[in-house]
Parts: C-alpha cells; structure tokens; sequence
C-alpha cells in the first residue's frame, strides 16, 4: 500500500508520539508539520512563520552534520539562537537526501519514538521521491524556457505568460558569475513558487525576479556567498527579458573588474556603452598608446588615469597624486611621447580615457 501524503504522515506520528513533529526540506524550509503544542522555540516560530529557518540555525544545524548523517542526530540546545534541543531524522530514499524529520526533545526522545520516526520518515521519503521527481522535470521545462526566453524566442514568452509566471511587474533579470545545481536549488526555495525563475545559461545563474521583489542582485550575491552579481534594467513585459539579460550581463563584468559584488544597470554610467564594444576594441586603438597600456609603466598609466578623471584638472590630480606639479608635467610629456597622443586635445584625452576603461574591464 502507498503512504499517504507527507501532512497525513506527520499528524499520525504526532498522533502516536504525543509530540510535535515538522519536516523541512534540504534548505530547512517547512513542508508539513503537525500542531505545535507546547512552548515553541523562536527557531520552530520563525520557521514556520517565514518559511525558512533563520541563518544562525541553519549554520548551527548543519554544523552538527545533518547534511552528510547517514542516521538520526541529536542537536543540544544553543540558548544563545535561542533553540532547544531537538533530533533530526535524515529523510533519505536510494541514497538521495531529500530532507529531514524533527522532533523537539521536550521530554527526551527514547528509542521507541525514534523507532517510529525513522519508520515515518522512510514513508515521507517515497513522498517526497515523487515530489523531487515533478520538481526536477519542471525545472528542467523552465530551464528550456529560460534558455529560449532570453536568445528571443516569443513562443517561450508565450508560454511563460500562459503559465502565470513572474506576475510581480515589471521585472528584471540578474545574473550570478557562477551556477550548478546546489545554488539554483538556494535561489527556488527563497522565492514563492513562479515569482522567480531560476536557471543556468552558458556557466552562469539566471534569475528573472519580479522588481518590487526582496531577491535581486544584492539579496541573490548574499544567498550565493558573495558571487558577483549583475542586474539589468526593469521590463515590463516577459518578452523584453533579453535586452534586461544582455544589460545584467553588462553590470556583472563591472562588477566582477571593480570587485563590487554588485553591479546595476541603472547605475552604471559610461559602462554602458564601453561594455557593449567588442572585445578586439583594443586592438583598434594606436599602437602608442597600447604599447603604454600593455605593461612595464604602471605609474605612468596610474597617472595618465588621475588626470583623465580628474577631467584634466592639474591641481587636483597632483594633489591626489601627492606630487610637485613639475613631476607631474614630466610624466604627462612622458606619456605623451609614449603614446603618441596630445594630451591638450579632447579627442585625444577622451581616445586615452576610453582604452584606460576598456582594459580594466578586458583584465
């Protein structure tokens, strides 16, 4: 006979044990839990409440081993969270992992309730078997989606729509430098099922978010462990996700070349342009002027890039810099000479400034 479905499961245990009893998923987020009698603890509070345990008990419960256990452990309070003390039942099926029974240790669990837990919580694993099973097939239809979406393809914007996704607008897509399946899952448990669609194209995490939404590029670079994220423009319509894509693929290169976690469209500035020139763009400048930029004269680079930002302002660059001004004016000749260029004429200022950001973000 087939087990009933994962609440059924958890009321009779409860039922028989006399004990609340709750089931999470791999990122601790509740799927079913009976009544909670008793004195709660603000970690079984909060989890049911916000749908996900809080960060200090996730790093506290997994520091205990739950994820690679291959049996029951006991997890002692930590009055500091605070959370008493509770055991965890690994919910495991053909050696996937797929979550994880708790029971409160309030009185202590003996070995008969842990007899009946495991035996419960090999039920729940051919219940949620079934479920990862569904999940995984309509991930990988999103990830086709997602995929079809962003080269251009109507039809998948179609289908999307027909389909009631991303109904916050408008809406945006960010993309992470980095992806795999662990860090997709991450993204999906955070979101409300169809506020965010997440996927892989070409190495790199994709998630198309509703705007008004908590997980955009600064909450998405916390949930990926500081991944470098980029954010593109807001879109009202799921058929203009490209260009948002083509946009957040442009912050993320700013991102990663000035080390800033984040990167959004709307706050790029003269980015914008240089990241859409192709990459042999060097290659087209005078050959002067790459020879400097190509290595062996970084003060001089250093210096050539101080008196562009500082818009050719001598004063203030030889004040950042800290140098007499006739230092300064020997190394403007000297760059000069290098690179072939006069730098009293705003054609030739603006050629130096323009390959001076065009390597940073080719490094």
């Amino acid at each position: 006979m087939s087990p009933d479905g994962l609440q059924e499961i958890v009321d009779a245990l409860s039922v028989r044990l006399g004990r609340p009893v709750l089931v999470d998923d791999l990122e601790l987020r509740p799927l079913a839990y009976s009544s909670q009698t008793g004195e709660l603890d603000f970690v079984r509070t909060a989890s049911i409440l916000g749908r996900h345990a809080p960060e200090a008990a996730r790093e506290a419960l997994f520091a205990h081993g739950i994820g690679t256990a291959p049996g029951p452990v006991r997890i002692p309070a930590h009055p500091d969270i605070p959370m008493s003390a509770r055991v965890c039942i690994p919910i495991v099926r053909s050696g996937r992992r797929l979550g994880f029974l708790w029971l409160l240790e309030d009185p202590p669990v003996g070995a008969e309730h842990l007899q009946l837990a495991r035996a419960a919580a090999s039920d729940a694993a051919t219940v949620l078997q079934s479920d990862a099973d569904a999940r995984l097939d309509r991930h990988r239809r999103e990830q086709d989606l997602i995929v079809s979406l962003l080269a251009g393809d109507a039809d998948a914007a179609a289908a999307l729509e027909s389909g009631n996704y991303l109904p916050l607008r408008p809406l945006t897509v960010c993309v992470a430098e980095t992806a795999g399946d662990e860090l997709l899952d991450r993204i999906r448990a955070r979101a409300p099922a169809k506020h965010a669609l997440a996927g892989e194209v070409d190495g790199r995490a994709v998630c198309l978010v509703g705007a008004a939404g908590a997980l955009r590029a600064r909450a998405l670079s916390d949930l990926l462990d500081g991944a470098f994220v980029g954010e593109g423009d807001e879109v009202a319509e799921l058929r203009d996700a490209p260009r948002s894509y083509r946009r957040a693929l442009a912050a993320l290169r700013v991102a990663a070349v000035e080390d800033a976690g984040v990167a959004r469209w709307g706050e790029l500035r003269a980015a914008r342009l240089l990241t859409a020139l192709p990459e042999t763009a060097l290659d087209d400048i005078p050959a002067g002027l790459r020879q400097l930029l190509s290595g062996g004269h970084d003060q001089l680079v250093h210096t050539l890039e101080s008196y562009l930002d500082h818009a050719g302002d001598v004063k203030a660059t030889a004040a950042a810099l800290w140098l007499h001004r006739t230092s300064l004016y020997y190394r403007l000749r000297r760059i000069e000479e290098l690179a072939g260029v006069d730098l009293s004429r705003g054609e030739d200022r603006l050629l130096c400034h323009v390959a001076l950001k065009l390597a940073h973000l080719a490094a």
